[in-house]
């Protein structure tokens, strides 16, 4: 073989690795920022820099729009500094919306259980005519470990005694949510993220804010069962559907956990469409 074919063999060799030790790093990374809170945020504002990057290549490759990239090269970083100073929560949560998983086809979101949709159905209609509170949060794409790591680990299968045995008035877990992921509880007694969307009535309570607020952060569905007149209440992207009906608590979990699915789909269609035309 002579020298410069050894050369060759060597290079590709060295670009192989290079590919693969690249690869391997970042999918620890996503791994493990796929298990923090700030998943979403990181996601979306890495996609927001690359697509701005572009804009920016794309102007200047075309001449014809002096104006336009002159304010966009000159005048848009200041106006992106002021509009994250006087929207950061409202950013944040756009941001955590446009990464969320499935949009480009990223750790594609969970599909629950109907039966564990039924069990939790059955133990929140008890909870609701006992008057009982609860929290509930069903973990879909967005992992919630990073909520779990100051709750107390459960592990064990979902069933209706379970939940209630754990949100029982006086109990030293009824406190804070229970995360389900699977078809297993995954925690008790976690404190989730309140929201900060000034439209949310003062009305509600804690728990109510938190079910929100942990839609908005991430693509989870939240169950709430109010202590004070047992009304069964559903958050889902920010959205909060109070009043549920206990006959139809499990229809609208399922319904809950089927539109987010949706949202995804018909995101990622919109995008592929306009890339096309």
């Amino acid at each position: 073989m002579t020298p410069l074919l050894l050369a060759i063999g060597r290079q590709e060799i060295a670009m192989v690795l290079e590919i693969l030790v690249l690869t391997a790093a970042i999918y620890a990374v996503l791994r493990f920022l796929r298990s923090t809170r700030g998943f979403g945020v990181i996601t979306g504002l890495g996609i927001f820099i690359v697509l701005f990057f572009l804009l920016l290549s794309l102007l200047n490759l075309w001449p014809g729009v002096p104006v336009l990239d002159y304010i966009v090269s000159r005048v848009a970083p200041f106006l992106v500094v002021i509009l994250v100073i006087l929207f950061q929560p409202e950013l944040r949560q756009g941001i955590s919306r446009f990464g969320r998983p499935g949009l480009f086809g990223w750790f594609g979101p969970a599909h629950a259980d109907p039966e564990i949709l039924a069990r939790i159905a059955t133990a929140a209609g008890r909870m609701s005519t006992e008057r009982i509170g609860a929290l509930i949060a069903l973990e879909r794409g967005v992992s919630l470990e990073a909520y779990a790591e100051n709750a107390v680990t459960v592990d064990t299968p979902v069933t209706p005694i379970l939940l209630e045995t754990l949100f029982f008035p006086g109990g030293p877990l009824h406190d804070g949510a229970v995360l389900i992921r699977g078809d297993a509880v995954l925690a008790a007694s976690s404190l989730l993220p309140l929201t900060s969307n000034p439209e949310i009535g003062r009305r509600l309570g804690t728990r109510h804010r938190a079910a929100i607020g942990l839609t908005e952060e991430t693509d989870a569905v939240t169950l709430v069962v109010s202590e004070e007149t047992g009304q069964i209440s559903i958050a889902v992207g920010g959205e909060f559907s109070p009043g549920v009906p206990i006959d139809q608590v499990e229809d609208r979990l399922r319904e809950a956990m089927q539109t987010e699915a949706r949202k995804a789909s018909e995101e990622e269609g919109a995008i592929l469409e306009e890339q096309a035309e």
